[in-house]
This record gives C-alpha cells, sequence and structure tokens, in this order.
C-alpha cells in the first residue's frame, strides 16, 4: 500500500498533470490510502472549482487511515520521543508518518521530514508501476 503525500499531489497538479492518471496503475490496483490531512492539505490549495471537484471525488474513492485516539496517541509519543533527540516535526507529517506506519504503507513524498521518522517506509518518487 502507498501513501501519497500531499507535496506529490501538489507538484503533479503544478505540473498541470492528473494525479487520477499519473496514479492509475495503483488505483487500479487498490493500492492508495489517504488520510484526513493530506486531503485537507491537497484540497485547500487548490483555486480551480473544476479541479477542486476533481481531486475530491479522487479523495472520496481512496481508501483512508482514520485518525482516531489511538492514531493521536501515538502521533503524541512519536513527536515526544522525537523532540528529546533534537528532532523537532510539524504535527502534521508526524500524523502522516503514524497513519503509514499503522496502515503498513509506504509514504510517498519529497519531504526530508519522514526520512527521519523510524520504522516508516518512505520513497521519494513514486515506485515503477
Amino acid at each position: 500500500m502507498l501513501l501519497i503525500d500531499s507535496t506529490v499531489y501538489i507538484d503533479l497538479l503544478r505540473a498541470r498533470r492528473d494525479p487520477v492518471e499519473a496514479l492509475q496503475p495503483w488505483l487500479a490496483r487498490d493500492e492508495v490510502l489517504s488520510c484526513g490531512v493530506i486531503r485537507c492539505e491537497v484540497l485547500r490549495g487548490i483555486l480551480s472549482k473544476k479541479v477542486h471537484e476533481h481531486m475530491k471525488a479522487l479523495f472520496e474513492v481512496l481508501h483512508r487511515v482514520d485518525t482516531d485516539q489511538v492514531t493521536w496517541d501515538r502521533t503524541v509519543e512519536l513527536a515526544w520521543a522525537l523532540d528529546r533527540r533534537g528532532v523537532v516535526l510539524p504535527v502534521t507529517d508526524l500524523l502522516i508518518a503514524v497513519c503509514a506506519i499503522r496502515a503498513g504503507a509506504t509514504i510517498i513524498s519529497a519531504d526530508e521530514h519522514f526520512r527521519q521518522v523510524p520504522d516508516l517506509a518512505v520513497l521519494q518518487t513514486l515506485p515503477t508501476s
């Protein structure tokens, strides 16, 4: 399973590429996950109503990792442990990382923050389909 970070969607949209088409091989195999933070980060920055609706429709069909109390508790634990090591990451990235870990997913992101999270599988780009 792949948890696609908002940076991937945003980069695709900025390059005027349709994320649905770019992710098609993984979507067809039902291998793409999302979470509320990623959905919010992507949708909030889209100016075009048409593109906003298109992306909203995509997020509606993706499997979602819920941010329940266990997820929040693990996010707090991770933040506390990393902070003690001098690694202070944004809460949004910590939450996304915990969602990926809980789902057993690999996160796809160019964001260097994720490489600082222990036990998180990270790829900078989409794997070959």
